[in-house]
């Protein structure tokens, strides 16, 4: 360095200061690299919603007396398997993390870390977020397979789809140990009912049923309300069902068709409302299935053959009349709500909106209708006329009580007066009776004569003229024989006449009276002369 001056004191001087200073030099370009190299080699900055994965590049691997196991195969550090090589080794957990090759189960949140990138992998992702309209499945890709015939895993050491659910949210999982799934959220909106399916779960106790019992693997009887529901779907199948009442239109195609007794084809057209029970959706959905399944298995056989059995009990022309409608529809409500509630379903209404016979009867049915109808309106027009008859009978009866009264009070002759009054009236009265009698007979005949018009016709003329013969022989009879009345009735009309001729003084009848005047005086005046 500096050779003359190696004896020298002044030189031993520099020599140290040269040293010295070389030394800070060296610490600080050695504090300047060490610096450098964590603050831009080592640094790891994670954010807020990031978070960091190391994965170990050096290490040992795992021990050969673990060839045969199923961890063997991880590379992933889990917990349990961490335990697994503890416990083998004598080693602490800690050591086993950090001195093994693999990927650290655990993850590092948002901060500033300073991992050699010689020995560690670094590995900065997003966080997991679960959306509000959606739930997350963990799919562990580590651990051993899961055991036939589970389809969750519940320990944690099993590979598979993790039976807990991850709500929505952040969640700081290593998407390197495990898989997220994102399923939309259930929702069962109202007027509907989930029905659980558990995939997962112990043997049913009772085989061959359509449910099982809480816990057991299979169809749950307990259904969802309607909500939200969060729920796994490798756990659980949940399956939408409407509640509410259904209307199906029978019309068409869709119209039922069966024999009457007559063996005419009948065409009914109806609406039919139901609902599945509550209390046995889960039964129903599984032995049938969905609406259209229910219609098809259920309903409409149901109804078809109750209307064959119900129809072929009567004749076409049974099914124009509004009674025998209203008749037969309540016999296929009250036996469709019987057949179906076994099956699970409530039948609400049956309506029968339409009946349609074949038209070559259609129009023959139609005037039979018509006709019965005819009849019955005939029925009570003769109803009608007996209720007058009884009521001008009592009518008179009154009247003729009222005369006796009055008579009672009277002389003899008043007495004798009201009692030939009395009699008239109750010969009036039975005689309009007869003539009410006769007609209610004529209405009845008119009725019958609509299959047979020519002898009905013949026969009401018949009643007419005999109504019309009876008053006169009613009064025949009053007077005892037909001289006295024929005298009475010949009197009564010339009466009148008799009576106007002796009372009118002009005219060639009163000029034989006036002669019989004249001739005294005539006589009186012959006299005188003589």
């Amino acid at each position: 360095m500096y050779p003359g001056d190696r004896q020298s004191g002044e030189g031993l001087a520099r020599r140290a200061v040269w040293r010295v200073g070389s030394a800070f030099g060296a610490l600080a370009v050695l504090l300047a690299a060490v610096g450098f190299y964590y603050w831009f080699i080592a640094r790891v900055e994670v954010g807020t919603d990031e978070i960091l994965i190391l994965v170990n590049k050096t290490g040992r691997d795992v021990p050969a007396g673990l060839k045969d196991d199923d961890l063997l195969s991880q590379v992933v550090l889990y917990p349990e398997l961490v335990k697994a090589i503890a416990a083998h080794t004598g080693e602490s957990e800690e050591e086993v993390r950090s001195g093994y090759k693999g990927i650290r189960y655990e993850v590092l949140k948002a901060g500033r870390y300073f991992p050699n990138p010689y020995f560690y992998r670094r590995i900065v992702t997003k966080t997991t977020v679960i959306e509000q309209n959606e739930i997350g499945v963990k799919v562990c890709k580590f651990g051993k397979p899961l055991p036939f015939p589970k389809t969750v895993a519940t320990a944690p050491d099993e590979r598979g789809p993790w039976h807990e659910i991850l709500k929505p949210g952040r969640h700081d999982i290593n998407p390197l140990a495990y898989e997220v799934l994102r399923f939309p959220l259930i929702e069962i909106p109202p007027g509907h009912v989930g029905v659980v399916t558990l995939l997962s779960g112990d043997d049913p106790t009772v085989k061959n049923t359509y449910t099982v019992g809480p816990g057991e693997k299979g169809v749950q009887q307990e259904t969802l309300p309607p909500g939200l529901v969060y729920e796994n779907p490798y756990l659980k199948k949940v399956d939408i069902v409407d509640v509410r009442n259904q209307k199906y239109d029978m019309r068409d195609a869709d119209a039922i068709q069966f024999p009457s007794n007559d063996s005419f084809t009948i065409t009914m057209e109806g609406t039919i409302t139901w609902a599945i029970m509550p209390d046995r959706v889960a039964e129903v959905t599984v032995a049938y299935g969905d609406q259209q399944d229910i219609l098809d298995k259920i309903i409409m056989p149901n109804a078809r053959s109750i209307a064959r059995i119900q129809g072929s009990k009567l004749p076409a022309r049974e099914f124009i009349g509004g009674q025998t409608r209203k008749a037969f529809q309540d016999k296929l409500l009250a036996a469709l709500q019987r057949d179906c509630r076994a099956q699970g379903i409530d039948i609400k209404d049956a309506l029968v909106r339409a009946i349609h016979p074949p038209p070559e009867i259609a129009s023959l049915i139609s005037q039979r209708e018509q006709a019965a109808q005819e009849i019955e309106r005939s029925t009570n027009q003769m109803a009608e006329a007996r209720s007058e008859a009884l009521l001008v009978e009592q009518k008179e009866v009154q009247a003729q009580n009222a005369a006796v009264g009055d008579a009672r009070r009277e002389v003899v002759t008043v007495v004798m007066e009201a009692e030939q009054g009395k009699v008239v009236s109750v010969t009036q009265a039975r005689r309009e009776h007869e003539v009410a009698k006769l007609r209610l007979e004529a209405a009845e005949k008119e009725a019958a004569a609509i299959r047979s018009r020519g002898q009905a016709d013949a026969h009401v003329v018949l009643l007419e003229y005999q109504a019309e013969a009876e008053p006169l022989k009613a009064a025949v009879e009053a007077f005892g024989d037909g001289h006295t009345y024929a005298q009475q009735f010949f009197l009564r009309k010339i009466a009148p006449a008799i009576t106007s001729i002796l009372s009118n003084t002009e005219g060639p009848f009163a000029e034989i009276f006036k002669q019989f005047q004249a001739f005294p005086a005539a006589g009186a005046q012959s006299g005188g002369g003589e």
